[in-house]
Formats: structure tokens, C-alpha cells, sequence
């Protein structure tokens, strides 16, 4: 690549009372050799400022402040409209590049006309395990991608009107993955940038994550899967969650079903469901 990688690139972040974790991630943004990208930092109304002087970093960061939290979605959305680069390199305030080049990603997007967004590998410390993995050495497409770690087309993202904040938590990349999917802009995989997202699952409200995950997938089906496949899909997956329920003993898998299904027809104008013959191609690819 000719042009300066700092010209195509700016790094988005958003964090909530995690600043020990935002911390590490900007030193290991710096350690990876991004110092030059600029990095955007939304704090969605954390409960103290920043304790730690950003500047003693030596990176290009800009941290903004909200008084009154909106959520994970929308700050990205806004993220999205505020930066000036051609690509938004997208990090969870607990993930961070460890290995591979960020460079020859952008290399790759540059080469592909039809791209929505790069996913990466990403590996979990803490926990020893890959929470996106690679089943290729080379790039694939996918259907979606993870939010903790991606390279957005931040001109494709806007126009597909960033993500559907409706869904509060949960599910929003695999729902603006299906509506560019129909209109020809596409995800790939590029295994060779390896993000490290170092969450544990000490903290984690279960509960929350089991309701909007349950319910965004019924809103998911109702909206994308054909209409003659739908009635089938919600039924197998409302088993799958009661199963899950029963299983782990939390009962946020059943009240999201309810939720979703009781929010349908709220939320009808959202349904683009697929052709048959988009679903087949799309139910094809890896998951992200």
C-alpha cells in the first residue's frame, strides 16, 4: 500500500467503568505499532472521569464524555458518523490487536469492492479459548462478523443506517451483516490479524445476555428468514432456547422469547426477508 495507513484508518472504541481495561487496550494498541491511527473514545456516562492521563500514552486519542448513557449501539453508531477515515477499526475496550498486520487487512478490503466489513481470529486469553476462529489461511467470506474486534467500511456502514439500535444488546452485527448481505455488500474473514479479547465471564449479567440474545433472535427470523421457512425457524429455535434454559437454570432464554415475540408487530417495518435462493447462499458461509 502506498497511502498512509493513517489516512484510511481510525480506531473506535466505547467503554462503560472499565478504564483498568481501557488502559491495557491502548498500551497494546501501541505495542502492535498503531500509534500513528486515530483513536476515538466514547465513554458512555461511566460513574467516574477517566482516572489515568490519556496523553502520558503518546497516542492520537480523542476521548469524549456523555453525561447520560445510551448503550454499546448507538455510541458505535455515532463513532461511525463522527470519524473521517475510509475504515473504522472497531474494539471492544477489553480487546486489542496482538499479532499480524493491520496493513495487509486494509490491503485486502482495498481489493474488494463488494466489502461491508473484515473479521478478524479472536482469542480469549483469560478463558483459553478462540471466540472467532479461522478454518482458512486465507481470506473467506462470511456472513457477519464479532463485535469486539472488525474493520468496518465506514461509507457502506452509514448508508445501511449503522446498526438497528432497537436491539438494545445482542445480535446487531449479524442483522446489518443480513440487510448488506441482499444488497450485494459482503463480510470476509482475514486470519492473519489476531485479536485478543481478554472479557472473563467473572461480572457478566447472564440474565441480560439471555433475554436479548433470545430476543433478537426471534426479531432476527422475523425479519430475514423467507416467509415460508419462518413459521418452522421460530419453532426450533424457541425448543432450542427453552432446552438451553432448562439446561443452565436461567430463565432469561424464556422471557426473551416472550419479549420477541410480543415486540413483532412493534417492530414489522423492519422485515426484509430473504429469497429463497439469498437464504440457501447465505446459510452456506461460516458464521463470521
Amino acid at each position: 500500500m502506498t497511502q498512509n495507513l493513517a489516512d484510511l484508518v481510525s480506531i473506535g472504541i466505547t467503554t462503560k467503568n472499565r478504564w483498568q481495561d481501557l488502559k491495557i487496550t491502548l498500551t497494546k494498541i501501541k505495542e502492535a505499532g498503531l500509534a500513528a491511527l486515530p483513536i476515538l473514545i466514547f465513554d458512555d456516562a461511566s460513574d467516574e472521569v477517566c482516572p489515568f492521563d490519556i496523553s502520558d500514552l503518546s497516542l492520537q486519542i480523542k476521548l469524549q464524555r456523555f453525561t447520560e448513557s445510551k448503550g454499546l449501539i448507538v455510541r458505535r453508531n455515532q463513532i461511525a458518523q463522527t470519524i473521517q477515515t475510509k475504515y473504522y477499526l472497531s474494539l471492544d475496550d477489553d480487546s486489542y490487536p496482538v499479532s499480524g498486520s493491520l496493513e495487509a487487512a486494509v490491503a485486502f478490503a482495498e481489493s474488494v469492492a463488494n466489502l461491508l466489513c473484515v473479521s478478524f481470529p479472536i482469542y480469549n486469553p483469560i478463558l483459553a479459548n478462540y471466540q472467532n476462529q479461522s478454518f482458512n489461511n486465507h481470506p473467506y467470506q462470511v456472513r457477519c462478523f464479532v463485535g469486539c474486534g472488525h474493520l468496518l467500511h465506514r461509507e457502506k456502514f452509514i448508508q445501511l443506517g449503522g446498526y438497528c439500535a432497537e436491539l438494545i444488546h445482542q445480535g446487531e452485527e449479524m442483522e446489518i451483516a443480513a440487510r448488506a448481505f441482499q444488497k450485494g455488500w459482503y463480510c470476509y474473514h482475514f486470519p492473519q490479524f489476531l485479536i485478543h479479547h481478554t472479557a472473563s465471564n467473572t461480572g457478566r449479567n447472564w440474565h441480560r445476555m439471555d433475554f436479548y440474545g433470545a430476543r433478537n433472535n426471534v426479531l432476527w427470523n422475523d425479519w430475514f428468514v423467507p416467509h415460508q421457512l419462518k413459521l418452522i425457524k421460530q419453532v426450533r429455535t424457541l425448543l432450542s432456547r427453552l432446552s438451553l434454559g432448562i439446561k443452565v437454570r436461567r430463565w432469561g432464554q424464556v422471557q426473551g422469547e416472550y419479549a420477541g415475540f410480543k415486540d413483532i408487530g412493534q417492530f414489522k417495518h423492519y422485515r426484509q426477508n430473504m429469497s429463497m435462493q439469498c437464504y440457501e447462499q447465505w446459510q452456506t458461509l461460516s458464521q463470521s
